[in-house]
């Protein structure tokens, strides 16, 4: 592979970027089905790990195409996030385990070997599967299908790990797991470095390539050293000429609304260039990064908090979020390192406007009427670590927040919006926390990592009990690029002397 540095290929991007088109997966097509058009971009499902198979809850009706860009079925129960009892296949991955043992569309999961699934599916699943994995690889599905009078026993096998494949949150069995995933997204990065365009266009397109860049710093390359020098090179380039570029929609304003929304992608791209420049210092770097603090810092609202993006109330009608607050304070704070000096009066009101929006330390969704004093482990969890990379991570209201969020490790499943964007920072933070924040956070989350994989390497997606209320997943729209990017940097940011040096800098360790 030829290695080139940030500073060689700094000019390459522009020319390379593309223009907002919309993701839009064929009908029985892996990894999302959908539609032919944009109002049907893809099935909010139940990834099967490493079967290969996808699948939605079987006693519940398929949605008709929605404008949103999703189409879900709406479960009967109160939450599900345990999975429903009987799993209606819909997808499976060309050649994999569950399409070589002959598992179609339409066939229904309802049980593992001889046993039907009792208080949901994927607990069950999950451990068949982690069984198996660090076992002889076999898989026994009790199946119902069409035209069979009884159930069907249907075996597959699924690829081997030995007794690694136990523990896939330690040891050789995470390695494992993260080096596949690297190389599948060094497979799918552009030639100009970012990745295709789907939710929030090439704004978009900048958050995902940062969360790529940092999943391979975690692993161990940075833009000069390592298998994957190359990747992290073009990312750094495209994150830096895209700083602020390209809102929803691709244009700030459409229909009279504000649909800016780069906020997200300064503030994530300002967090890869953070952890870029505490490995390996270089000017273009350091000048990218100044400007993403300075443009972060200019980008904060009256109130203290941030937005969207700036603009003034959004198409919605309300400016501030704290999960883009705590973003965009990780953003700063990694910019110190390059020299950025965060105005004190821009921390002065952020942490006044942080604590009206608070109770007991755990951060809620703003400072309006209704949505202050509701914790939630998203926003606690990055707005620590935002306090951490800024040197305040002690004592106080980051203490707060601290004790909040170890209690709270593992409650992902009340965040909202996007439940992978609550994954990667309960457990970034779980992991600087360390102890009972970490164990916590894998006691709960350990069933659906098994679940998210797939036997290519990458990272799917689940159904959760918002998504499946509201018809809309945009961890569906985002893509399996977002999700298998925030798997990696979970299970590959905590450093590891003498296997990977994770991201000590976002962390604040």
């Amino acid at each position: 592979m030829i290695q080139r540095p940030f500073g060689r290929i700094l000019g390459l991007c522009v020319v390379c970027i593309l223009a907002h088109t919309l993701v839009v997966d064929a009908d029985g097509a892996w990894p999302f089905g959908g539609g032919s058009g944009p109002a049907a971009r893809g099935q909010d499902l139940h990834n099967l790990g490493l079967l290969g198979a996808k699948a939605r809850d079987a006693d519940a009706a398929p949605r008709a195409p929605m404008g949103s860009g999703m189409r879900t079925g709406q479960s009967k129960g109160p939450g599900n996030d345990a999975g429903p009892g009987r799993l209606a296949v819909v997808l499976t991955l060309p050649d994999g385990p569950a399409a070589k043992a002959g598992l179609v569309a339409g066939d229904v999961i309802v049980g593992v070997g001889k046993r039907a699934f009792k208080d949901g599916s994927l607990a069950a699943l999950a451990e068949a599967l982690r069984k198996a994995e660090s076992g002889k690889g076999e898989v026994i599905l009790l199946v119902e299908r069409v035209g069979a009078a009884r159930k069907q026993k249907i075996a597959m096998t699924i690829p081997t790990g030995g007794k690694p494949a136990a523990k896939p949150t330690k040891g050789a069995g995470r390695t494992r797991l993260i080096e596949a995933a690297l190389q599948w997204l060094a497979e799918r990065q552009q030639s100009g470095g970012g990745y295709r365009q789907t939710l929030s266009g090439l704004n978009g397109s900048v958050c995902q390539t940062a969360l790529a860049g940092l999943a391979w710093l975690a692993g161990g390359s940075d833009d000069e050293t390592g298998p994957h020098a190359d990747n992290v090179a073009r990312a750094a380039s495209f994150c830096a000429h895209n700083l602020g570029k390209g809102s929803m929609g691709g244009a700030p304003m459409r229909g009279g609304k504000n649909w800016d929304q780069t906020n997200w992608g300064v503030a994530h791209a300002a967090i890869f260039l953070g952890e870029l420049y505490a490995r390996r210092p270089s000017p273009d770097v350091k000048r990218a990064l100044l400007a993403a603090g300075t443009s972060l810092a200019g980008r904060q609202e009256a109130s203290g908090g941030w937005a969207h993006g700036p603009g003034g109330p959004n198409a919605l009608g309300y400016v501030e979020l704290n999960i883009v607050t705590g973003l965009a304070l990780c953003g700063m704070g990694l910019a110190t390192r390059a020299g950025f000096e965060v105005p004190p009066d821009v921390m002065k009101k952020a942490e006044a406007y942080l604590k009206a929006s608070s109770g007991g330390g755990g951060v809620g969704y703003s400072a309006n009427s209704g949505q202050a004093g509701q914790g939630n482990i998203g926003r606690t969890a990055v707005t620590w670590l935002g306090y951490r990379t800024l040197g305040l991570g002690k004592g106080g209201f980051a203490g707060q927040m601290k004790r909040w969020a170890s209690r709270n490790a593992g409650a992902v499943m009340g965040g909202h919006a996007s439940l992978m964007q609550h994954i990667l920072l309960a457990g970034v933070a779980a992991h600087a926390i360390g102890g009972r924040a970490k164990t916590t956070f894998w006691k709960t989350l350990e069933r659906d990592l098994i679940l998210a994989r797939a036997p290519d390497g990458s990272f799917q997606p689940r159904p959760w009990h918002e998504s499946l209320s509201m018809g809309s997943n945009s961890d569906v729209t985002f893509g399996q690029v977002w999700t298998t990017a925030a798997w990696t940097i979970v299970l590959a940011c905590e450093p590891e002397k003498g296997v990977r040096p994770g991201l000590p800098a976002w962390m604040g360790l």
